[in-house]
């Protein structure tokens, strides 16, 4: 009978798969933003102004995102450690 994986190899995995989403992240969330400002962009005739905004939005939104999993990724660490 086999044995079942310990937990230290599924949270070394899960936060590994947490820092490897960070740089999905820094890459999608501003192209987001910059096509949806084109497309507003587009359909209102304000070119450039949505582009840019939403450019901004998505650097603002893929930083936050990016805190927010190594605030994560740290409170797994220390929780592992006090194990």
């Amino acid at each position: 009978m086999a044995t079942p994986p310990d937990k230290d190899s599924y949270s070394a995995l899960r936060s590994a798969g947490l820092l490897l989403a960070i740089p999905t992240l820094l890459i999608v969330s501003p192209l987001v933003g910059f096509f949806v400002g084109t497309w507003v962009d587009r359909w209102l005739g304000s070119k450039p102004w949505f582009t840019i905004i939403g450019l901004i939005l998505g650097f603002v939104a893929a930083g936050r995102e990016t805190w927010v999993i190594y605030r994560r990724s740290l409170k797994e660490e220390e929780n592992a450690r006090r194990r």
